[in-house]
């Protein structure tokens, strides 16, 4: 084998004859023995250094695999070569015998391993503190709990002097502070040079023990690769799966038992069943899953069975459910008639048809639903809002969708209406979309999407977005792995951090006319870590020469770089493409169209006069005043002067109608 190779296997094959219980005894010799194959053909290279970690359900194998690398079992077919001593753990009562106490099975245990007892007696104390048991260890080990077992069994493994560590479940018995423990023993092991392959039910310790995964299913290897990976497809794989999932709940598992309320729901993998849907969040929520809880409870509200509902909220809220706290509260503090006042004035607000009227409704509903049917109303003006292309709309709707509230779930759609938001630099939905795929909770995991949109998100001065850029170029996660720019994103984030000192500094040193120069400095150091109102601000001193050597190509540049994020910065950078030819001026008008779906004011009123004018567009009346009026309350100057002139000719006209009429009668 390679030097770094230290286990190789090559077309292993291994079955378990199974026979018919039903079967005379005189045919169990004979016939009615079947094979149920375990491995059908697995090749596999394990390096020295890997920490493994063997994953997958119950019966595929996981095991079966370590007992054979052990030279516990034999192959069928095939060949397992291993270089170097093994030390394992591969069943608790292995080697230990129950009438002898935790001190005679060190002793007993560690012959097995081949040590000799006067070794074994200089390191005898070194084991019983590393395993815990303090004066339990003088007892017969037939009264140790699995949990102390296993920390007997592996503080004696890890003083063996071995290559190679097999761990069968050993973590995922006892105390959560033993299993930490002996998480970075592991690792210790490995930095050394050796070797450890172990398997788990917990997905949480193979990711934060293993550098490396494999994921046994269908009698082969399904998935090797990063530790992370694994662990995130073979998770995903069963959260989407409904004969797992179903398997689970009827095992009792409350997390699995609300989903399987979704998959009702949602017909995910079965046809929809509401009388399905309703036993299985019943049941969940019988066990106080708080998602659950608060689920049933919209659906008692929506049939009028408030008292029932509100004991629901009130336990989920008190297991910590954010809805469920906001739903209680409404209901035991009696506000819902203030609730429905301010529904009802929003809601005519809304009915100007302007986008962020018909948003901010559509969000009150939201956030005040109680029912179902509330819900629905929110998402009926959220949708509106969305297709007169109000960015705010898209990512609340993008929550519903993910999380099917008044509308019927779609991961599609969640991710589609986060991707246009990211497009027209909403920060909040860039970020969004970033963890999303970095997460695979709800979307398919994807390393090189997630940096790309956690790139544009630092591009626009979010600090979070900054810190997550450094990590991904130090670890080569989603992108080649560069530590030179990975040190200056980590640098441009510990920058921002300072960005509202320098603000305060600035403004206080302009209210008294001192220092301009060091004004600026701070302005320039503001600019370099991406804050689009810096970047903007200096974009206008580089345009008039204001402290600064009139510059238009750095200030265009500047403008460039800042009109990644929404709103103004791409209203001042279509300024530029205005004066330009009719190809810059419909760039001019697309960035406009983006930063007023973003709510500024100045791209609203811009526009507005690009359509009266049919400027890259047929000319339209209608837009250009509901442009004009959108720009007026969004507090645009120029657009409030000539709102106010049209509405004071609205009510002259007015006036001298109702005076020609008097004089009619008269």
């Amino acid at each position: 084998m390679e030097d770094d190779i230290v286990i190789r296997v090559r077309g292993l094959k291994k079955a378990y004859t199974i026979i018919d219980k039903n079967v005379t005894i005189g045919h169990v010799f004979h016939k009615n023995r079947t094979k149920y194959p375990i491995f059908d053909g697995i090749d596999l290279d394990v390096h020295r250094g890997d920490i493994v970690g063997i994953l997958g359900r119950n019966g595929c194998g996981k095991s079966t695999f370590l007992k054979l690398v052990s030279g516990i079992l034999e192959p069928d077919e095939g060949t397992i070569e291993v270089e170097g001593k093994i030390a394992s753990i591969l069943e608790l009562s292995m080697g230990f015998h129950n009438d002898l106490s935790g001190r005679e099975n060190i002793i007993l245990r560690s012959a097995l391993y081949g040590i000799a007892r006067d070794k074994v007696m200089e390191h005898i104390d070194e084991i019983i503190k590393y395993s815990d048991l303090g004066v339990f260890i003088d007892n017969p080990v037939r009264t140790y709990s699995s949990g102390m077992r296993s920390r007997l069994a592996f503080a004696i493994m890890v003083n063996v002097d071995a290559d190679i560590f097999l761990v069968d479940e050993a973590l995922s018995t006892g105390d959560m502070a033993f299993a930490s423990k002996a998480s970075e023993h592991l690792k210790d092991l490995v930095r050394s040079g050796k070797t450890v392959l172990f398997t788990s039910h917990s997905m949480s310790t193979i990711k934060r023990t293993c550098n490396r995964a494999i994921w046994l299913c269908d009698h082969n290897i399904k998935m090797d690769g990063p530790a992370e990976d694994v662990v995130e497809a073979y998770t995903r794989s069963i959260n989407e799966s409904f004969e797992e999932t179903m398997s689970l709940a009827d095992g009792g598992s409350t997390s699995a038992q609300y989903r399987l309320s979704t998959f009702y729901r949602d017909g995910n993998g079965v046809e929809k069943d509401s009388e399905k849907q309703r036993y299985w969040l019943e049941q969940a929520a019988m066990r106080e899953h708080p998602m659950a809880m608060t689920d049933l409870a919209d659906i008692l509200m929506s049939e009028g069975k408030e008292e029932e509902a509100m004991d629901l909220y009130q336990k989920a809220a008190e297991n910590g459910n954010y809805e469920a706290r906001r739903k209680f509260a409404t209901m035991l503090g009696d506000t819902r008639e203030e609730i429905e006042y301010l529904r009802g004035i929003m809601k005519g607000l809304a009915s100007t048809g302007y986008p962020y009227d018909l948003y901010n409704f559509g969000n009150l509903m939201y956030k005040s639903a109680l029912t179902m049917d509330d819900y629905k109303v929110a998402f009926e003006y959220l949708q509106m809002a969305s297709e007169k292309g109000w960015l705010d709309a898209d990512v609340l709707l993008a929550q519903m969708y993910r999380d099917g509230y008044g509308v019927e779930r779609s991961i599609e759609d969640y991710e589609k209406k986060l991707i246009y938001a990211s497009d027209g630099g909403h920060p909040k939905a860039m970020s969004m979309l970033a963890e999303a795929y970095l997460d695979g909770k709800f979307i398919k995991k994807d390393n090189e999407k997630a940096f790309h949109w956690y790139m544009r998100s630092a591009s626009t001065g979010n600090m979070k977005s900054q810190y997550q850029v450094a990590v991904m170029l130090s670890s080569g996660i989603g992108c080649e792995k560069d530590e030179n720019a990975a040190k200056q994103w980590f640098a441009r984030y510990s920058s921002t951090a300072l960005n509202e000192s320098r603000k305060t500094a600035m403004d206080t040193m302009r209210a008294r006319r001192t220092d301009i120069d060091i004004s600026n400095d701070m302005l320039k150091s503001m600019s370099k870590t991406f804050q689009p109102q810096s970047m903007v601000a200096l974009a206008s001193k580089y345009e008039s020469g204001n402290g600064f050597k009139k510059n238009r190509g750095a200030s265009k540049d500047l403008l460039e770089k800042a009109s990644l994020a929404g709103g103004n910065p791409r209203t001042r950078l279509a300024e530029y493409y205005l004066e330009g030819d009719d190809e810059s001026k419909e760039k001019a008008f697309d960035l406009l169209k983006s930063a007023a779906a973003y709510g500024d004011a100045g791209a609203m009123y811009r526009l507005a006069m690009m359509y009266k004018d049919g400027i890259c567009c047929d000319a339209d009346d209608t837009k250009y005043r509901m442009y004009m009026r959108m720009a007026a309350e969004r507090g645009n100057r120029d657009a409030k002067d000539l709102v106010m002139k049209w509405d004071d000719r609205i009510r002259r006209r007015k006036l001298n109608k109702g005076t020609k009429n008097d004089n009619a009668k008269d």
